[in-house]
This record gives structure tokens, C-alpha cells and sequence, in this order.
């Protein structure tokens, strides 16, 4: 963590600092140009032409780091250490319940609630970056969500599907579904400085594209992506999602493409635990289904593609129903092309599966 005195380093980070210094020394003895020092050890050339002035003036002695520069912080590192704590119970643990906002403001006022420090806005805004904070977007999660559930589906159930729920030559597969219309997601363009660019979408209501993707991987083989479409044309009293038939076809088909036991891993949709699919799983003594807890979509890597998929679409021109299911497959089996790009979405949930141990 970068906890600064003036300069906006750690001492950990002057000594690196310093590391690099006597190796631009130790170049410049041998004669090499500032520019060439500059591009051997990436740094700007402006520091290199620097460094070299003070060799030549004072030696190596004058690259020696002479500590932090700058006013010295008025908090010390366990107080540093105090906020940046502070800072992670979120705005609402310290009375501001109308948001969930940090301002340099709320920092400031905070700082003099716990530490009796005065700080100014520019000056808490500097500290935040100090204390390695940034202005983010923050990502959106449900108040209903259980956080000790998700715990003990990851301590629990999860240790269960990699161990006594996934036969040695099994797959384990996460499923889930999306919708795409006519009106796609909005996404970054460039446009004359005052001008907001226009997108032209259809206002009419003009039917719907389900899609169902599943994941399946296995440890020491290419993680696999299946998917399933279905066009919804538009009218009253007409289906607009898929149906269980759709689910289990889906599941059939990876099953035969795979030929190996399947540990399913999906959400509670009301398709996906109705009579009917249990009636359906039943059948079949190669699939075993895990249930994930309610409102954990972080925990499905197919959410990512979804993501994906979408973020490819921004600002789609108006286009026929039977042309957006041919893009749609196409950015689908594009992925099916990049287990590397599959792997990454399993790694951002934090569920992959171990190598298994040698005999």
C-alpha cells in the first residue's frame, strides 16, 4: 500500500527507487548515452538526463534517495492504516445512510470525527490516493442477497462438486440464459464536443432472441462453451423465454458432445426447479444438479459472457430479428474458439477446479 509522506511512496517503494538509481550509475560509468539508460531500465528519459546531472556533479552519492520529500503526513501509518478500515465499512457505518457515497468532503469530515486532524477537501482527495483508492463506478448487488449463504455454498457445496459429486472422467457445467432485442446496449462512440450522438433503434415492439450458454470444463481439457437459441416473434398470448424441453436439450446435446458424467451447476429459475425438470433430470443417472444460492449471478461464469456478447453489440444499427440471432451466433462461436477467454470468466468467480494431484 502506498501510506505517502510528501513524496507518494512507500519506503519500500524509495528503495526500488533507489535500486534503479545506482543501475543508471552504474550505465552512466559505462558510458552509455541517457536516452539508451532510459530505455534499458523504462523509465522517462527526462529522469535519465536528470540522473545523469547529478552523477556527473556529485557521484553516485548523489543519487542516494535523502528520504521522503515533501510535507510530512500528519497521520501516522497506524492511523493510515485505521482509515483505509474505515473507508471499507462503506459510508453508511459512519452516518451517512441517505447514499452510498465517499466524497473528499464526507473523507475529511471523517478524518476529523476519528483523528481530530483538519484536512481540506484537495488534501483528503490526495491522501485517498495515497492510501491507493480511486473514483469508481461501483458495481450494483441486491439487499437480498445472503453474503453467509453464498460462504457456505463456496465452503460446502462447492467442495462437494469438485470432489465426491464429479466423477473422474465428468464435466462440471454452469448454464444460464439471456435475452437480446432489437434495442441494443448502449456503448462509448466519439461525437463533436456538445453533440451526443444518436443511435436509431426500432421503437416498435419487435419480438425476442433467448439464448441459453453453458460452460463445461474439466481439469487437463479445453473448457467447452454450448449454447441454445430460440427467436420470439412479437404478438400476444406467444412465449417469450425458453421452456424446460429447451434446458434438457441443451444439456443432452453437451452430453453427447462431451460423452462423459455431468455435474450441472444453475440458478433457481422457475423452469429450472419446476415438476417437470425434476421429472426430466431424473431420467437421466448421468447428470447431477447443484442449485446456486439466490442472487448470486457473480458466481456463474456464463454471466461473463453474456457481458461479452453485449458489450460486442453496443450501438447495433437497426436490424431484422433472424439478423440479430445470426450475430449472436456468431459472436458465440467465436468464443468457443478461445478456452483462454472461457478460463479467464471461470477465474473471475473464483470457482475453478484443481489440477488433480499425480498417483
Amino acid at each position: 500500500m502506498r501510506y505517502a509522506d510528501g513524496g507518494g511512496l512507500s519506503p519500500a517503494g524509495r528503495q526500488r527507487r533507489e535500486t534503479v538509481r545506482m543501475q543508471a550509475a552504474g550505465l552512466f560509468e559505462q558510458g552509455l548515452k541517457p536516452l539508451e539508460v532510459a530505455r534499458r531500465l523504462r523509465v522517462s528519459p527526462k529522469s535519465a538526463y536528470q540522473w545523469q546531472q547529478l552523477w556527473r556533479d556529485g557521484g553516485v552519492q548523489a543519487l542516494v534517495s535523502r528520504g521522503p520529500s515533501g510535507s510530512r503526513c500528519r497521520l501516522s501509518l497506524r492511523c493510515l492504516e485505521k482509515l483505509a478500515g474505515y473507508l471499507d465499512e462503506g459510508p453508511a457505518a459512519h452516518g451517512w445512510v441517505e447514499d452510498q457515497v465517499w466524497t473528499a468532503a464526507r473523507v475529511a469530515t471523517l478524518i476529523g470525527r476519528k483523528f481530530h486532524v483538519s484536512y481540506s477537501v484537495s488534501g483528503a482527495t490526495r491522501l485517498m490516493h495515497r492510501l491507493g483508492f480511486s473514483a469508481q463506478v461501483p458495481a450494483r448487488r441486491v439487499a437480498e442477497r445472503d453474503e453467509r449463504a453464498v460462504t457456505v455454498w463456496k465452503e460446502a457445496t462447492w467442495a462437494e462438486v469438485k470432489e465426491p459429486g464429479r466423477p473422474a472422467p465428468g464435466y462440471v457445467c454452469f448454464e444460464d440464459e439471456a435475452g437480446f432485442t432489437r434495442r441494443p446496449p448502449r456503448g462509448r462512440t466519439w461525437g463533436r464536443r456538445g453533440r451526443t450522438p444518436v443511435v436509431t433503434i426500432s421503437g416498435r415492439r419487435s419480438g425476442r432472441l433467448s439464448v441459453a450458454g453453458l460452460i463445461a470444463m474439466r481439469p487437463g481439457s479445453r473448457t467447452r462453451l454450448c449454447h441454445r437459441l430460440r427467436t420470439h416473434p412479437a404478438g400476444k398470448g406467444k412465449r417469450r423465454s425458453m421452456g424446460e424441453r429447451d434446458f434438457i436439450a441443451l444439456i443432452d446435446g453437451t452430453h453427447h458432445l462431451v460423452k462423459a458424467p455431468i455435474v450441472l451447476i444453475w440458478d433457481r429459475l422457475n423452469t429450472h426447479v419446476s415438476h417437470t425438470m425434476r421429472e426430466l433430470i431424473a431420467e437421466r443417472d448421468w447428470l447431477t444438479v447443484f442449485l446456486l444460492p439466490a442472487y448470486s449471478p457473480d458466481l456463474n461464469p456464463v454471466e461473463w459472457v453474456w457481458a461479452h456478447v453485449k458489450r460486442s453489440l453496443a450501438n447495433l444499427a437497426v436490424v431484422a430479428l433472424d439478423q440479430l440471432e445470426v450475430l449472436v451466433r456468431n459472436r458465440l462461436k467465436r468464443l468457443q474458439y478461445r478456452p483462454r477467454t472461457l478460463d479467464g470468466f471461470i477465474a473471475g468467480t473464483g470457482l475453478t477446479l484443481d489440477e488433480p494431484a499425480p498417483p
